[in-house]
């Protein structure tokens, strides 16, 4: 009877053990944050529309783009956190050699030039 008891109580405390450890807890916490890129992400599209449609603005009335995003404030967009990303990452704007602009916003992992920016031809 006792060992017996005793083994149940092992075997409970293994269970305990490893449902506290890393995988379940683990798969939750990356979920969230996934979950949350996502919506982030969601949010994202409306901001490069807006920034997009002040270069516009920019180029019609200037008969040029922008050097740097900066010179959109306040005339274009009203304020500097409108350049944010969601992940509170300052967009940018590229020029490639062909002078072609491209709105970039570094993503979830906010650094640039990785697998997971958000890249806007203008």
């Amino acid at each position: 009877m006792r060992f017996g008891l005793l083994i149940i109580l092992i075997a409970l405390l293994v269970v305990l053990a490893l449902y506290l450890g890393n995988g379940p807890k683990a798969d939750t916490v990356s979920q969230a944050v996934t979950s949350l890129d996502k919506a982030k992400a969601m949010t994202l599209e409306p901001i490069m529309q807006q920034v997009e449609a002040a270069i516009g603005t920019y180029a019609d009335e200037s008969g040029g783009c922008p050097e740097d995003l900066e010179a959109l404030v306040p005339r274009y967009l009203p304020r500097t956190d409108l350049l944010i990303d969601p992940w509170g990452t300052r967009l940018r704007l590229e020029k490639n050699d062909q002078q072609q602009l491209t709105l970039v916003s570094a993503g979830p992992d906010r650094r640039f030039a990785t697998s997971d920016d958000s890249r806007r031809s203008l």
